[in-house]
């Protein structure tokens, strides 16, 4: 974030980052192979068992861990979506929930096409969420993407 407030964020060489880290190039590329993969790794969320997803309820606690997490990178978010990287953080976005979901979704014999449709929806509505500064609070943000989502999937 102290390089993305002094640069543009396309403008960031792995030289200014690892100063700023305090860490070797060889170290750097041991993990990386361009500075925007240390964002795409920053922002995959919490990874603890949520693959496992059964009910409507683990569901819904996911979906407010997801708003939790998101919010504490807002400003992250934010500054992504400033410097014309919205796409790159849909995609790294989308293919966490993506992840976590497919397995559930799957079992309840929904579609690939709609499993896909309803992550899009999430991340299109933490992305316009964080824009608009947040306005409604989490636990609203968490019921409306559930019932959204439930919607999708009696669809199916």
């Amino acid at each position: 974030m102290r390089l993305m407030k002094e640069k543009d964020v396309n403008d960031i060489t792995v030289k200014e980052l690892v100063l700023k880290a305090g860490v070797s190039r060889s170290t750097f590329y041991r993990y990386y192979a361009q500075p925007m993969d240390v964002l795409r790794d920053y922002l995959q969320p919490f990874n603890d068992n949520n693959a496992h997803l059964d009910d409507e309820e683990d569901k819904k606690v996911y979906l407010r861990r997801f708003y939790q997490y998101y919010t504490s990178h807002s400003e992250l978010i934010y500054a992504l979506v400033q410097a014309n990287k919205t796409e790159f953080l849909r995609e790294t976005i989308y293919s966490h929930i993506l992840e976590v979901f497919t397995a559930m979704m799957t079992n309840k014999g929904i579609s690939s096409f709609l499993q896909k449709a309803s992550v899009g929806l999430c991340v299109e509505i933490l992305i316009v969420w964080i824009i608009n500064d947040r306005k409604e609070k989490i636990e609203e943000m968490t019921d409306t993407v559930h019932n959204m989502v439930s919607v999708i999937e009696r669809v199916s």
